[in-house]
């Protein structure tokens, strides 16, 4: 019998959108909300919106219907159009902890390939931080319903 590979601590993802790397990369900054899955929510309510605070420093947040604002993470690397990576303070029971020593971190390089087409170096990374749980964190993001769905829908935004 052949053991089953160990969980690594990090989902990686690369993949091609077919437009420009500007506008790969705005999709994915500035219109989240308008791909991100609306059974994505960290809030009590659904979101009307996710944000990034185009910055070092920056937030990245929700803000649901009522107005209220609920954190996400904020913005580690911002490297327009190229790279962008944003620290992730949900933790393993999706609760939020300002604690930079327990956020993960999602990459992304934005890579031009052509004048309309744009390869994307996609990365959730460092989920041990997370502490007891990041397994089933990890299990979770990589699930079929986790970033894949989420990346496709961003892929099927971008393209449109």
């Amino acid at each position: 019998m052949t053991p089953e590979p160990a969980l690594t601590a990090s989902y990686k993802r690369t993949m091609s959108v077919n437009v420009p790397i500007e506008r790969a990369f705005k999709v994915f900054t500035e219109k989240m909300g308008a791909w991100w899955p609306a059974t994505h929510h960290v809030g009590g309510t659904p979101f009307r919106d996710i944000l990034i605070d185009p910055r070092m420093g920056g937030r990245w947040y929700e803000i649901n219907a009522d107005g209220q604002e609920c954190i996400w993470g904020s913005v580690v690397a911002w490297e327009p159009p190229k790279k962008v990576v944003l620290s992730w303070h949900l933790q393993p029971d999706w609760s939020f902890s300002p604690d930079m020593a327990k956020a993960s971190e999602v990459a992304l390089e934005f890579i031009a390939e052509g004048p309309e087409k744009t390869r994307l170096e996609f990365e959730h990374r460092h989920l041990e931080r997370h502490g007891a749980g990041w397994e089933s964190m990890r299990e979770k993001v990589g699930a079929t319903n986790g970033w894949p769905m989420i990346l496709d829908c961003y892929i099927q935004q971008a393209e449109a």
